[in-house]
């Protein structure tokens, strides 16, 4: 006999799952879209919890949210190496 899980993907700064407020998802896969999506849109991290039928529900899995700001800037002029600049250049 296998049983039968369904998930749920809810914000993480919500600590347990609650009836009210996640997304419904038939299969790991369309959780794993969902909550990359919703991670985007509403800029925060979310969970994806596992529930199996008739059980008490896991935390399965946390997506974290990509801030596009954070990503570091390339100047392509720059080399990185800072010994090859005298003191008064850096400066």
């Amino acid at each position: 006999m296998t049983t039968k899980f369904t998930y749920a993907i809810q914000p993480s700064y919500l600590l347990e799952l609650t009836d009210h407020c996640y997304v419904a998802s038939p299969n790991m896969e369309s959780a794993k879209g969902i909550a990359l999506r919703q991670a985007q849109d509403e800029a925060t991290d979310m969970n994806i919890w596992k529930i199996p039928m008739g059980g008490r529900p896991m935390l399965w899995m946390r997506v974290y949210y990509e801030d596009p700001m954070n990503k570091p800037v390339e100047n392509p002029g720059d080399d990185g190496d800072l010994l090859a600049y005298e003191a008064g250049d850096v400066i």
